[in-house]
């Protein structure tokens, strides 16, 4: 009897000393997945962020957020985040749990570009050229011109604050702006080339086919080169049919000879009324101060020129459907609108004109186009 407690004894020693050696309950991380918010290209002014988190083996204690990699904030146990206070350019949000034992989850994230607001254009079908008479040889003669897709355009020429972001995400250099301020003064000074570049950064920022190829053929879905807008899914430059229908206020039928008024100085920066007391002399001014056109489009008389995606092409009294003028290894391309260093008369709205696209010019920036896909 006396052998088999001691035998008992020994027994239970041995499972307690196994029991002692049992790893601890190791904790389960948090689980953290996204439920809402916009990323690639927006441009709206607002981006409601929100998440979820699980946790296996515990509850969550509270999240972290960094904004713009200023460093991680302690956010409590908001699932949502309303951000409204950023600005045109690249911008990040990443989000982290952390559980009740101090285990912290996975680490997700929001990554866009912003840039300003962009305005639908329905096809239509107009006139195309100097419908008034007073213009030059080259805007004749008047031939019909349908669009027949819908297309966004921007609501503003590319501001400084737009190029900027681009250069800094690929380590370029910035163009100049001659002391007068960047911001949201209209970029100027960067050649053709440069700007089919922005607009293929941004289509890789949103996910889309690229618009462009290296020589600046317009590209379809599938990449292969196109003469029809219409199959183009990225950001790109406008036709210069496009640019005109738009400037015209769309299938609004405007009869006015500048973009959105018959009073130049209501919608537009020219000779008359550019002029910097600060430089002392004639400059750009921040986008959207004038009063706009039917559509609720800036600056598209006056302020800075704006490229064209197509060269320069002799108008035919023929009418034309989504007309597109292919490179074919031309390096000069259409510019429109006029700018603040230019008369009025050079501001109307059938003005043309075609540039090297190899240069940079202290008059031209430009406005982005997307499909409506």
């Amino acid at each position: 009897m006396r052998r088999f407690f001691i035998l008992l004894l020994l027994i239970v020693m041995f499972a307690v000393i196994l029991g002692g050696c049992k790893k601890p309950r190791e904790n389960q991380p948090p689980v953290l997945q996204k439920i809402d918010g916009s990323e690639g290209v927006i441009d709206h002014s607002e981006n409601v962020l929100e998440w979820s988190a699980s946790d296996p083996d515990g509850t969550i204690a509270k999240y972290y957020v960094n904004v713009d990699e200023a460093g991680w904030d302690d956010y409590g146990l908001e699932t949502e985040y309303v951000w409204n206070d950023y600005g045109t350019g690249v911008h990040s949000f990443e989000v982290k749990a952390e559980d009740n034992e101090g285990t912290f989850s996975n680490i997700i994230s929001w990554n866009f570009v912003a840039i300003e607001e962009m305005i639908l254009v329905e096809g239509g079908k107009f006139t195309m050229g100097d419908t008034w008479g007073d213009g030059y040889e080259n805007e004749l003669p008047l031939h019909e011109v349908t669009i027949d897709y819908d297309y966004y355009i921007g609501k503003y020429e590319v501001t400084f604050d737009e190029f900027d972001a681009f250069c800094d995400d690929l380590g370029r250099a910035k163009p100049g702006d001659f002391s007068w301020g960047r911001e949201r003064r209209p970029v100027l000074s960067v050649s053709w080339y440069e700007v089919t570049e922005y607009c293929n950064w941004l289509s890789d920022k949103a996910g889309l086919a690229r618009a462009y190829d290296e020589y600046g053929n317009l590209l379809d879905q599938a990449g292969g080169i196109t003469d029809d807008p219409s199959e183009v899914i990225g950001f790109r430059l406008p036709t210069e049919a496009e640019w005109e229908y738009a400037a015209r206020g769309g299938d609004s039928e405007s009869l006015f000879k500048y973009s959105g008024s018959d009073d130049v100085d209501e919608v537009a920066w020219y000779r008359g009324n550019a002029h910097n007391d600060t430089t002392d002399n004639l400059s750009t001014w921040p986008v959207g101060e004038k009063e706009p056109n039917e559509l609720g489009i800036h600056d598209m008389s006056g302020n800075v020129f704006e490229w064209c995606t197509e060269p320069f092409q002799e108008y035919t009294a023929d009418s034309t459907t989504n007309p597109y003028v292919p490179i074919d290894g031309s390096k000069h391309f259409i510019i429109r609108g006029g700018s603040y260093y230019n008369i009025a008369k050079l501001l109307r709205v059938p003005y043309r004109e075609e540039v090297n696209g190899e240069n940079g010019i202290y008059l031209v920036g430009f406005r982005i186009v997307r499909t409506d896909k």
